[in-house]
């Protein structure tokens, strides 16, 4: 009865090293611990039939059975040893293996001493063996001592007491089992733990290398944006200096066209050529302008100068600035609002840059006999305008990219429209220094329709009058508009 007990206590200490192993594996998947499951998984297999034989009153072939199993559980616990060791278990290993199980079941069956010479010296000198390989691993840490330890002492205790069966006094000595079990106990977490430490320190290597990343990617990115100023610098140093002498050739054209005399033909022609120079002195100041706001909003020195103003009367104004241009290219110019005055606190340059430059677009890009409609109204406490046009539309895979530096629609060489590509960016950035955004429906050869929405929000200590059609900079307009072809 007693030994039926310590049977049962037996297999349920290998179903729990199973269970656990298996468990693991999942979580830690790797060949040896997968050795080890089956081997704990034999084991059970083992006690059960020994269990089964003992039941039986000894049973030889349960004997036979449980011998067997037990011998392939100490092989692939053997094979766990190689497979950690990072050894292969070649083929002679299994030959190996086969020979000894069929010599030991034939010493079983005839020749008794033999088996258990099998059983409690050879196989526990194999282990001893492993003991003294793991001794040898590099980089040997607590658990990895322990292992090779234990791998040496209990199979030691086990083959004392083997001997001890042989030569001395041929009974069962339960502290050579107590040991077989001390010793699968401690080599199964052992190996839990050695991989549970190889883990951690796979991962503390994983991230070092993922912080020298971060570090080597800081300072790439510390260099990118330290170039990247230095560029910004550049462009605005150069747009400043280019700034003189542009002045310089345009005030010389007006000095030209105010002194020529009207009448002469040759003059007449000088004066169209010297209207071709304005223009494209035009170009470059408006240019020249947006690379310095361009350099500005990055550097966030650009700064709003809000005061109250009727949003209404103003983008009116500035719409019907533009009329002139349109009529040039016989395109109808509507403007429209849900109320007559609407005061809200906002930039009134900035609004100015915005619209023309919208309204420049609509223009540029809207074939003749077209229409632009400009909107006003009010949804959920904002201000949306709108700035429709049925011109040439822009491809939806452009759609999300217009407000990207020098992004142009057109993706021919040939520029069917001047410009830089800046404006849209700076249109952008313009509405989100107000707390607005911007949104864009197209389709192609139906035209655009731009949406400004702004905070319906205004200030209590800043006033001003209307800005008026007069008020407006007509430079602005014609600088905006320089480059549109009519």
């Amino acid at each position: 009865m007693e030994s039926i007990t310590f049977y049962l206590i037996l297999l349920f200490l290998y179903a729990t090293l199973a269970l656990i192993f298996i468990s693991f594996n999942i979580v830690h998947p790797k060949k040896y611990i997968n050795f080890m499951s089956i081997s704990h998984i034999l084991g059970i297999i083992t006690v059960v039939f020994t269990l089964f034989g003992e039941v039986n009153n000894k049973n030889n072939l349960m004997t036979n059975i449980a011998v067997f199993f037990f011998l392939s559980s100490n092989f692939l616990a053997y094979a766990t040893i190689e497979s950690f060791l990072k050894r292969k278990i070649s083929k002679y290993h299994l030959y190996g293996a086969i020979s000894l199980v069929i010599i030991d079941l034939l010493a079983l069956n005839f020749i008794c001493p033999i088996s258990v010479f099998i059983h409690k010296i050879f196989l526990m000198f194999i282990y001893i063996y492993l003991g003294m390989n793991i001794l040898k691993c590099k980089n040997k840490t607590f658990s990895i001592h322990f292992l090779a330890i234990t791998t040496i002492i209990f199979p030691l205790v086990q083959m004392v007491f083997g001997f001890s069966w042989l030569f001395i006094a041929r009974k069962d000595y339960y502290i050579d089992i107590v040991a077989y079990i001390l010793h699968t106990v401690t080599l199964s977490f052992s190996i839990i733990l050695i991989t549970i430490e190889e883990t951690h320190r796979k991962f503390d290597s994983h991230v070092n290398l993922l912080q020298e990343e971060v570090k080597s990617n800081q300072k790439l990115l510390q260099d990118a944006y330290e170039l990247d100023k230095l560029k910004t610098e550049f462009i605005a140093n150069i747009s400043h200096e280019l700034r003189t002498p542009i002045n310089i050739i345009f005030s010389s054209i007006q000095i030209f066209e105010i002194n020529l005399p009207e009448k002469c033909a040759e003059n007449q022609k000088l004066k169209n050529y010297l209207k071709t120079m304005r223009q494209n002195c035009y170009r470059l100041i408006k240019l020249i302008n947006n690379l310095i706001d361009m350099s500005k909003i990055e550097a966030g020195f650009m700064q709003l100068n809000l005061y109250n103003y009727d949003i209404v009367k103003l983008i009116e104004d500035i719409t019907l600035s533009i009329v002139p241009y349109a009529e040039e290219k016989c395109i109808q110019i509507e403007f429209d609002t849900e109320f007559e005055e609407k005061v809200i606190a906002c930039d009134s340059e900035k609004m100015e840059r915005i619209m023309l430059n919208l309204l420049s677009n609509a223009v540029k890009f809207t074939r003749e006999s077209g229409e632009i409609k400009v909107n006003i109204c009010e949804k959920d406490g904002q201000i949306l305008i709108s700035i429709k046009d049925n011109g040439i539309g822009i491809p939806e895979n452009m759609q999300k990219s217009i407000y990207n530096r020098f992004t142009q629609v057109s993706e021919t060489f040939v520029r069917e429209n001047e410009g830089s590509g800046i404006g849209l960016s700076l249109v952008k950035s313009f509405v989100e220094m107000h707390g607005g955004k911007i949104m864009l429906e197209s389709e192609i050869d139906k035209g655009c329709k731009f949406t400004i929405v702004l905070p319906l929000k205004v200030l209590d200590d800043h006033t001003r009058d209307n800005v008026s059609l007069n008020e407006i900079n007509m430079k602005k307009i014609e600088i905006e508009f320089s480059d549109v072809n009519v």
